[in-house]
């Protein structure tokens, strides 16, 4: 489906995903790309949807701009399934982290924090995350959301933050960068208890590195927060 006819399906269903005044055929074509996603380990197949030249764009579009919630969720989780798939060096890569950084903007699932999450924890994707156009700003500005329903969210992007602090090379842009440093010492400062116990029956706090799937455990706690804002700052201390 995805190489037929050099992507005229591809195509197709994009089209569909822009222009169709129908919610439910749109929907339709937003659940047929996400299958596509989510049911291939193919690293071709992969790499065919990555470079497509109108998929990811009309993807990020649509969980931008689309009035109909089962789209824009269909779409972004399509996005973050491609996030698991794409890596630096990749061609489409680049693609991909405009997409991720385009769509951003929506927050009220954890689909595009995750994705992000997803790339920074790879350490070869660590350099062209930071040096991608607009994807520093986009962690900030999801860092920093306060919103009673925006842990999840603002958790995934300081988690990301504190993992890209980890690539040497582009640490001086991760500290000239005001919105970055802004959200890292606001989390640093925040109210909260220090070393208290939490519900796993630790520290709040301990073994949290940033790379492991067991931190996502206190990220949402104000501890949690302040020791990934912490490490981020230590990280960058000598180009500070």
């Amino acid at each position: 489906i995805v190489d037929y006819s050099d992507g005229q399906i591809l195509s197709a269903l994009a089209n569909v995903l822009r222009n169709d005044q129908v919610d439910e055929v749109r929907i339709n074509a937003a659940e047929t790309v996400f299958n596509m996603m989510r049911n291939t380990n193919d690293v071709d197949v992969v790499e065919a949807l990555g470079d497509h030249r109108d998929l990811l764009p009309t993807l990020a579009n649509s969980v931008r701009t689309d009035y109909s919630a089962d789209v824009r969720a269909y779409c972004a989780r399509s996005l973050e399934w491609l996030a698991a798939d794409i890596h630096s060096p990749s061609l489409c890569h680049g693609t991909l982290l405009d997409a991720l950084t385009s769509a951003s903007f929506w927050t009220k699932t954890t689909c595009i924090g995750e994705a992000l999450k997803t790339q920074s924890s790879l350490t070869q994707n660590r350099k062209a995350m930071v040096e991608h156009e607009g994807l520093l700003d986009a962690l900030a500005t999801l860092a920093s959301l306060d919103g009673i329903n925006d842990d999840d969210v603002k958790g995934c992007a300081l988690t990301a933050i504190e993992r890209l602090t980890k690539e040497e090379s582009t640490r001086s842009i991760m500290a000239s960068h005001a919105g970055i440093m802004t959200v890292l010492t606001k989390a640093t400062f925040q109210k909260g208890g220090v070393g208290g116990m939490d519900r796993f029956g630790g520290q709040q706090g301990d073994d949290l590195d940033g790379d492991s799937e067991d931190d996502d455990r206190d990220i949402r706690s104000v501890n949690g927060e302040k020791f990934l804002a912490k490490s981020a700052l230590k990280n960058l201390a000598e180009v500070l």
